[in-house]
């Protein structure tokens, strides 16, 4: 009886220290979070960036952010990189070199773009688990402003058509004439006579009388 009292103590005991163990922890873990976010958003003021913790799996996951994504200064961080930089001055400042000229590099971007006669829909850089950064950018052709390209297209269209035409023209001519010159050479075939004559002094010639 003893015994058991004792060990239902022990196990009482036991799962109290346990579940406080792990209330330290889960508040411990909702701190680190809290930390992180709060070290985000602090950031995004300093900077003027717009920050998401991502942790993209594959490809087509960082495809969806990327198109979903609009205008400049975005920031994609994966979640082990931004609690890195929270805990550890190092990294935080190793990458925040990098965010602090995001503002800039989207406005070469943007300029690249534009120079190109495109319209910038969004661009920004990424950060992924392994602290690899990429840049990158989503952009559209602009439409045309006015009919001078238009008119261009149709100017080239028509001038190949009289190009054409020209041809056309001159390579029915070429067979008109071999078709007269053919029929003639087949007249002078089936009609003409030919007479010899012997003249004069200067000697002998040939008529050809057709």
């Amino acid at each position: 009886m003893s015994i058991n009292t004792n060990y239902g103590s022990y196990a009482t005991n036991y799962t109290n220290t346990a579940n406080s163990r792990k209330s330290e922890e889960t508040k411990t873990t909702s701190s680190a979070k809290q930390t992180t976010n709060d070290y985000i958003r602090s950031m995004e003021q300093k900077y003027g960036v717009k920050i998401s913790l991502v942790d993209f799996i594959n490809e087509k996951q960082a495809d969806a952010y990327i198109m979903g994504s609009s205008g400049g200064n975005n920031v994609a961080i994966a979640s082990n990189i931004a609690e890195k930089m929270a805990k550890d001055p190092a990294t935080a400042a190793k990458y925040e070199k990098v965010i602090a000229d995001v503002p800039n590099s989207s406005k070469i971007m943007e300029e690249g773009i534009a120079s190109h006669d495109a319209e910038m829909v969004a661009c920004g850089i990424s950060i992924d688990k392994d602290g690899k950064v990429s840049y990158w950018s989503v952009s559209k052709h602009k439409p045309p402003k006015d009919n001078s390209y238009k008119e261009k297209l149709e100017k080239q269209t028509e001038e190949k058509r009289a190009k054409k035409k020209e041809e056309e023209k001159a390579k029915e001519k070429r067979l008109a004439k071999a078709e007269t010159l053919e029929k003639l050479l087949k007249k002078l075939k089936t009609t003409s006579s030919y007479r010899k004559f012997f003249g004069d002094e200067s000697g002998s010639h040939i008529d050809f009388t057709a």
